[in-house]
C-alpha cells in the first residue's frame, strides 16, 4: 500500500489543491477545510511533500509534451514566413516556443514625476581587528 493511499479522503483532496496553490491558504480553501484543521494535522510535512511531488510531476509532464511538439512548432513558424496569413498557427506556436524556450525579456519603462530614493546598507561581517 503506498503512502498516498493510507491518506483520507480530505488529506488527499488537500494534497491535490495544494500542488495547483501556492499557499496552504488558497489549498484549503479549494479543499473545502479550515487552515486551522490543515495545521491540527500531525503528517502535515508529509502532506506538503506529497503536493510538491505532485507538482514536479504535473511539471515535467507539460514540458514532455510541449518538447515533443516543439518541432512542429518551428515548421509552423518557417512556413508562415512564407503564409500572408497564418495568425493562428503562428500564436499557437509562438507559444509552444515561449513555454519551452522562455520568454524574450521585456523592457519596462517608468516613469514618474515623484523623486524616488533608493538606500543601500552594507553590513560588514569581517572580524573587528586589532590595531597596534
Amino acid at each position: 500500500m503506498s503512502k498516498l493511499e493510507k491518506l483520507d479522503p480530505r488529506e488527499i483532496d488537500y494534497v491535490i489543491a495544494r500542488s495547483t496553490h501556492n499557499t496552504i491558504k488558497a489549498a484549503c480553501e479549494e479543499a473545502e477545510i479550515s487552515e486551522s484543521s490543515f495545521y491540527k494535522w500531525d503528517n502535515r510535512d508529509e502532506i506538503e511533500e506529497f503536493a510538491k511531488a505532485l507538482k514536479l510531476d504535473r511539471y515535467i509532464e507539460v514540458e514532455l509534451r510541449l518538447r515533443r511538439v516543439l518541432p512542429e512548432a518551428i515548421k509552423v513558424i518557417i512556413a508562415g514566413l512564407k503564409e500572408r496569413k497564418y495568425d493562428t498557427k503562428f500564436k499557437a506556436a509562438v507559444e509552444i516556443l515561449d513555454r519551452v524556450l522562455g520568454k524574450p525579456a521585456q523592457k519596462i519603462n517608468q516613469k514618474t514625476d515623484e523623486r524616488m530614493e533608493i538606500i543601500v546598507t552594507y553590513e560588514d561581517k569581517r572580524k573587528d581587528s586589532k590595531s597596534s
